[in-house]
This record gives structure tokens, C-alpha cells and sequence, in this order.
């Protein structure tokens, strides 16, 4: 095994090491093992923090991903505790519209609401969605699946009305722009046509 291989040629702190450690979280994960990850990882950062420094960009990305594997091992919470630890420590470093920055916004934001905060993800995706679109531009992926985020928990949070809105907005923007994404959303935006109608 790779990571084997460079723990014994070039020891455990070694940098090109440490990548090969992610990358088998990461593949860990995919192959269906987020408990195993997440585990990886969580050794990954403690042999890491000898070697970066604690704000060093590729330390808060290590100990993102960690965050990250214990939200997909359900523990969204921690995930989420985790998380806003990493964006406050992000904040006080960069600038707002530092990309990593609110790639980590996005994630704290998502395991926000999946730790049961539906009301706190409908406003972190609110405070979110115009500077993902100041940073890639409105059409871009990013900023329109954090629009569809923020429609989603804006709805979870009570709101189906609102919900609705947002999403006929976004509909009709990716139309305009023949985006396919559209189509997409179409079925989603009828269920907040029905709950709004207190159809649900």
C-alpha cells in the first residue's frame, strides 16, 4: 500500500505522506466506509498539527475533511461544531471571499441544517449566496445549488411559502439562462406549490 510504503521511506510526517493519508480517507469514504474515514482522518490531523502550522491553509482543509467524514458517519452535530470552529478561524485570517473560506461555509452550513438547525442553514445559505455569486459568478454550480440549499431549509424551516418563491425564482433564472438544471427543480418546486397550499 502506497501510504504504507511512504510512512517507512519518508515517515508519517512527511508531506507527500500525509496527502496519500487524505487521499485513502477520501476513497475510504467513497468505497462506503465514512466511519473509516472519518477515523483516518481524525489521525490525520493529529500527525498533521506537528508538521503545519494550526492556520495554515492546509491544516484547517485536514481538519475540514475530518469534519466533514463525521457528518457523513451521522454525527452531524460535530460535524457542524467542528465546522464553525474551522469558518471562525477562517474568518479571522482571510479575506470574505477567500474561495476555501466559503467552501467551509458551504459545509458548516450544510451540517448545520442536517444537524437538525433547519432555521440556522436557512440563514448561514442566506448570508452565503451572495458572495458565492460576487466570487464564481451567479451562474455558476456552486452558487446555484446554494440557492436551491437555502430555498430547501427556508421551506424545512416553516416557511413553504417563501420556499416556493425561491425556488420559481431559480427556476425561471436557469430557464432564461437554458441552464438544465431547470428541469431539475421542477418536481421539487411543485411539492412547495403543495405545502404552501397547506397541502402538506
Amino acid at each position: 500500500m502506497l501510504v504504507e510504503e511512504l510512512t517507512r521511506s519518508r515517515g508519517p510526517g512527511d508531506e507527500e505522506t500525509l496527502e496519500a493519508r487524505g487521499t485513502l480517507a477520501y476513497w475510504t469514504a467513497v468505497a462506503g466506509d465514512a466511519a473509516g474515514a472519518r477515523d483516518l482522518s481524525a489521525a490525520l490531523v493529529t500527525d498533521a498539527a506537528r508538521v503545519y502550522r494550526p492556520v495554515d491553509p492546509e491544516m484547517l482543509s485536514i481538519r475540514g475533511e475530518h469534519a466533514h467524514w463525521t457528518g457523513e458517519a451521522d454525527d452531524p452535530a460535530q460535524a457542524r461544531d467542528l465546522l464553525a470552529d474551522i469558518v471562525a478561524e477562517h474568518s479571522s485570517l482571510f479575506e470574505r471571499l477567500f474561495g476555501p473560506s466559503l467552501f467551509w461555509r458551504v459545509k458548516h452550513a450544510h451540517w448545520t441544517g442536517e444537524a437538525g438547525d433547519p432555521a440556522a442553514a436557512r440563514d448561514l445559505y442566506a448570508e452565503l449566496t451572495p458572495d458565492l455569486a460576487r466570487l464564481h459568478g451567479p451562474r455558476h454550480n456552486i452558487t446555484i445549488r446554494a440557492r436551491a440549499e437555502h430555498a430547501r431549509w427556508t421551506g424545512t424551516a416553516g416557511d413553504p411559502t417563501a420556499a416556493r418563491d425561491l425556488y420559481a425564482t431559480l427556476i425561471a433564472e436557469l430557464t432564461r439562462w437554458r441552464d438544465p438544471g431547470a428541469g431539475e427543480l421542477v418536481e421539487i418546486h411543485a411539492q412547495w406549490v403543495e405545502r404552501a397550499r397547506g397541502g402538506a
